[in-house]
């Protein structure tokens, strides 16, 4: 009878660990779709070396913390293509605590800003209270052609859900113009980036261009990293998720715009997902 008793003991305490292992593996499993489900931010940089590629293992994918906003204090950040200024806002308020280092930049112009995001207008009041430096009618694939811009190298450019806006209905057509305007902005951007190799003297570091995107289809079909690879001097360092809640204040508009009562509220527009891509130089 004592062995009868042993074995259902050890029968239990078997069921018990492998209910445990089942609920541990269901955690890891939604850990790991959460993660594919945020908004991506793809780091890019220089390709001056080989690349070195981390395999993750479990013990990475059971970390619950997400990274901080890759932004320190000190940096030198030139945004692109802002449309309310609310990402810039909250980079100067909650991040770096200063626009002193922040360029911040429109490819309208200021009376269209205004018009086409009603809440532009005090984000841009705060920016320069801050003083950051706020730009209007900058195209981001000719970055060169500005004399403001001229000479200037930064720590980070940032690109924030790239769009031609143009309405455009065709899906390869679509899909084509946004990949012309990736493709202009990394061959722009990369000569404004600072580099340890070419200024050895003035940049310490590496400068990183930052584009953030939405994930399925059509986004994935723009190829990101080919295009920026296809630079030759650019590479895909890392995609970390977007986590909209580190920012604060940020709210993402439309290229066409937005207009309280019409279009959507808060971050609705932004889909379920997306890459922040870091392109280094």
């Amino acid at each position: 009878m004592p062995k009868i008793k042993s074995k259902s003991k050890l029968r239990t305490a078997l069921l018990k660990l492998q209910q445990e292992k089942l609920i541990r593996d269901k955690r890891i499993n939604n850990n790991i779709r959460d993660n594919r489900n945020h908004t991506g931010n793809n780091i890019i940089g220089r390709n001056t070396s080989k690349a070195k590629h981390n395999k993750g293992n479990d013990k990475n994918v059971k970390i619950l913390r997400p990274r901080p906003p890759p932004y320190k204090q000190g940096e030198s950040i030139l945004l692109v293509g802002e449309g309310n200024f609310s990402f810039a806002c909250s980079l100067a308020e909650h991040i770096l605590t200063t626009g002193e280092t922040i360029t911040a930049t429109s490819y309208d112009n200021e009376e269209l800003v205004y018009e086409k995001y009603e809440d532009a207008r005090e984000n841009i009041k705060i920016l320069r209270e801050y003083g950051a430096t706020v730009l209007f009618e900058i195209d981001g694939t000719l970055l060169e052609k500005y004399k403001v811009l001229k000479g200037k190298r930064f720590d980070k450019i940032i690109f924030n859900f790239p769009h031609v806006g143009m309405g455009i209905k065709d899906k390869d057509r679509n899909i084509l113009a946004n990949q012309k305007l990736l493709q202009g902005f990394f061959s722009s951007s990369s000569k404004f980036l600072k580099s340890s190799v070419l200024h050895p003297a003035e940049d310490v570091a590496d400068g990183e261009i930052h584009v953030t995107m939405k994930t399925g289809p059509p986004y994935d079909e723009w190829n990101i990293r080919k295009i920026a690879k296809s630079t030759g001097i650019l590479v895909i360092k890392e995609t970390i998720p977007f986590l909209v809640d580190q920012f604060p204040g940020y709210q993402h508009r439309r290229t066409l715009g937005f207009k309280d009562g019409m279009s959507k509220c808060g971050n609705e527009e932004k889909g379920g997902g997306g890459r922040f891509s870091n392109t280094g130089n």
